[in-house]
């Protein structure tokens, strides 16, 4: 009953923290995984439940007055802004920081720092579906843009077709071809960066090869939609502008699809480069402890 009654204020917290989350799953499609990524935070502190500390005791009140009071003016600030102006990305962004800090006060006073540790990577692993504010997203959007389209003007160049770009859109000899935000890659940016995290805590232990796991994953993810938007560039060039929209979802699926293969893949190459580590790591270490 004791447990119970100090995981209370953890699920509360939790349970709001999604509440509001959930008006914005509904509302952005760019964030229409959230659900997804709830059910697999979840998955993660129920895999992570049967090894917690047991013999953890709870921290110092006042680190857990203090966090609670540095999540209150966040917190303060986004019901406000929901209530007085609307129910923005920045109000959900502002609220999910507050309740975080929330969240580790209630589980340092509840049960210790011992056991923040143990699940801190499920809890911040939600952030993965909050929204972010127009100040963050717009300039990541741009930047992925631009970049897209300047490996697409580049690699035309390559291929000897007269190619130039005008900030988003690319200046072809028969058409004007514009990366919008939908093709700047976000959206799978979003999922390899939802998988990669996933899978990495799942299968892989050392956190230098979790690390470089993920960087893969958001590099295969760029790459994928890289050669996603030069096709759809090509086929522009070849058939005219009409012919992207019978290629357009095609094009979608299938690197969704070789995106996926890709990181199941880099996760099997990622287990056996750990496995093989640690199967050098005691030999080296007797030889460092026995020269």
């Amino acid at each position: 009953m004791r447990s119970c009654g100090r995981l209370l204020p953890v699920i509360i917290i939790i349970a709001w923290w999604i509440y509001d989350l959930q008006f914005q799953w509904r509302a952005l499609i760019d964030y229409q995984y959230g659900w997804l990524v709830a059910f697999m935070a979840a998955y993660l502190t129920w895999e992570r439940w049967p090894t917690r500390p047991r013999d953890d005791q709870p921290a110092r009140n006042w680190v857990a007055v203090a966090l609670a009071l540095m999540g209150a003016p966040f917190v303060l600030v986004a019901e406000l802004y929901k209530h007085a102006v609307a129910h923005m990305p920045a109000a959900s962004f502002s609220l999910s920081i507050g309740c975080v800090c929330f969240l580790f006060a209630a589980i340092l006073a509840g049960f210790g720092p011992r056991i923040l540790r143990h699940f801190l990577f499920p809890i911040l692993f939600l952030f993965v579906a909050v929204p972010l504010p127009h100040v963050l997203w717009n300039p990541i959007v741009t930047s992925l843009r631009e970049l897209i389209t300047s490996m697409n003007v580049a690699t035309l160049k390559i291929l000897g077709i007269p190619a130039i770009q005008q900030v988003n859109v690319i200046r072809l000899p028969n058409c004007l071809v514009g990366v919008d935000e939908a093709c700047s890659g976000v959206r799978s940016l979003q999922s390899s960066i939802m998988a990669a995290l996933f899978i990495g805590d799942l299968t892989l232990k050392s956190s230098g090869i979790k690390w470089l796991f993920f960087l893969a994953g958001i590099a295969l993810a760029i790459i994928g939609n890289y050669i996603r938007s030069l096709y759809l560039t090509l086929t522009a060039y070849h058939h005219g502008l009409e012919a992207i929209q019978a290629a357009h979802d095609m094009a979608g699926w299938s690197i969704l699809i070789g995106t996926a293969c890709g990181l199941i893949l880099l996760a099997i190459l990622a287990n056996r480069l750990e496995k093989r580590a640690r199967a050098t790591a005691p030999p080296l270490a007797n030889s460092i402890r026995n020269p």
